[in-house]
């Protein structure tokens, strides 16, 4: 709708066209008002940018809309009581953020005739922008997560992490090494507990090795033989003496992984070594004296199977001293980035070729919630590495389960639609409108993608993916 009165009494019937046809065909909205602020003429840009309505436009002064609240703000107002230029950004209610700039037109007695305004909407620039400096966050974030796991590879360093919850761990960890108490190590499988049992041993600064021992990888009927040793004879094929783990580890450290799998037999002998600080070989006579750190690990509820009577109370207590629990990956993200890092540096110096990691990759595993921890992100990246082509490892090479969990992060209730479509075309339907109705309910897109449950990167990328401006 247009205002016409601007152009009553005028016989210049081009310059009416001129003017009508710049104004239909400008992105930019445009209205022009008299002095007192009425508006004599404004395009569909003007309505759809302000999302002021026409009603208010024809029958309320740019003064009074600004009086009354109508509007955030108004340079028209402004260049009508001051007869300069004003620019202003505002944010209209309709979520569009745009520049707003009156130029006044005077006569030759420098009185008033009318104003001129432009809208330009720069919502989209904007969030181009808020996209660009949190990319860049994220390329410093990872440049500095880079730096460090060169030096920790350059130290020699073991655990690699960036959270907060891995700090307190890792603090934890190194308190823990200055005494001689047994550790139990606690967590799931595949989050690194047996990197944080050598990291102990390496800063108690014990003379002797780390010996490990997965304690339900070995039958019982040899686990005993290989913790405690044997004397010639002690059993058939015994045809020489042999020193066990326990004497193996004297002066440094014994771990046992996975010692939830002790048999109920070996567990009392245990218990006896941790409160003697003494073994005997099977078959043997004598006692021998052992100085060593005792490090245990599970990803067994211990609680529950002293309830179940399948594990000694009393070793449970004594291997409990102090204990650490080590998260899983999806519960610690900061520490996905560093570890895939970590990894391919790794592979890169070992095959001396440079592989390079794809953003949409990178997202996507970082978005994992890896069920397998760090364990299973060292088996994937070592798989991206080989099986990349043309030096870059994209999204479309992940495996099938990583990919396929991109898809699972939005609610599932979709809604009616009136024609069959194919599975992947309803999926993308579906994330793009409810992505749309999240961003138009959201202030911020930090907002948006917290409602999501998806990290900022992730939700630019799917933006871009379904064209969503």
């Amino acid at each position: 709708m247009y205002q016409t009165k601007f152009f009553q009494g005028s016989d210049n019937t081009e310059l009416v066209q001129l003017i009508t046809t710049i104004f239909k065909t400008s992105h930019d909205g445009l209205a022009i008002c008299d002095r007192n602020g009425y508006v004599l003429l404004y395009n569909d840009a003007y309505l759809n940018i302000t999302g002021i309505p026409a009603d208010i436009l024809n029958n309320f002064s740019y003064i009074e809309q600004k009086e009354m609240h109508m509007v955030p703000d108004s340079s028209a107002a402004r260049a009508i009581s001051t007869k300069q230029t004003h620019s202003v950004v505002i944010h209209y209610g309709n979520g569009r953020t745009a520049i707003n700039t009156a130029t006044p037109l005077l006569d030759q007695n420098q009185e008033l005739l009318f104003v001129v305004g432009n809208v330009r909407d720069i919502t989209e620039l904007n969030m181009l922008q808020q996209e660009l400096e949190e990319t860049r966050q994220i390329n410093s974030s990872f440049q500095r997560a880079l730096e460090q796991i060169q030096s920790d590879l350059d130290s020699g360093g073991q655990i690699i992490y960036r959270s907060s919850m891995m700090h307190r761990i890792v603090s934890l960890a190194n308190r823990f090494a200055a005494n001689d108490s047994p550790v139990l190590l606690l967590g799931e499988s595949g989050v690194g507990k047996d990197v944080l049992a050598n990291y102990i041993h390496a800063e108690s600064g014990r003379p002797g090795e780390f010996i490990k021992i997965n304690c339900g990888a070995i039958p019982d009927h040899l686990l005993e033989s290989e913790l405690f040793g044997y004397e010639k004879g002690a059993f058939t094929g015994a045809s020489q003496a042999k020193e066990g783990l326990f004497e193996l580890a004297h002066s440094g450290t014994i771990f046992l992984d996975e010692v939830g799998d002790l048999p109920f037999p070996l567990q009392v002998k245990l218990l006896n070594v941790l409160q003697d600080g003494k073994i005997r070989r099977l078959g043997g006579k004598t006692q021998r004296q052992v100085n060593m750190r005792i490090i245990a690990a599970t990803n067994s509820d211990l609680e529950a199977m002293v309830e179940q009577k399948t594990f000694r109370q009393d070793l449970y207590y004594r291997l409990n001293v102090l204990s650490l629990t080590i998260p899983p990956l999806r519960e610690r993200r900061e520490d996905i980035p560093a570890l895939i890092f970590y990894y391919l540096k790794k592979l890169e110096w070992k095959y001396q070729l440079e592989i390079r990691l794809e953003t949409d990759a990178l997202e996507a595993l970082v978005d994992y919630d890896w069920p397998g921890n760090v364990r299973e992100l060292k088996n994937v990246v070592e798989r991206s590495y080989h099986m990349c082509e043309n030096g870059r490892i994209t999204y479309d090479q992940l495996p099938a389960s990583i990919r396929s969990a991109q898809h699972s992060t939005l609610p599932l209730h979709l809604a009616k639609m009136e024609e069959a479509l194919p599975l992947k075309e309803a999926v993308e339907r579906f994330e793009r409108e409810y992505i749309q109705r999240i961003l138009h309910e959201s202030s911020t897109m930090q907002e948006c993608a917290d409602k999501l449950g998806v990290n900022i990167s992730t939700l630019v990328r799917k933006k871009r993916g379904l064209g969503i401006k």
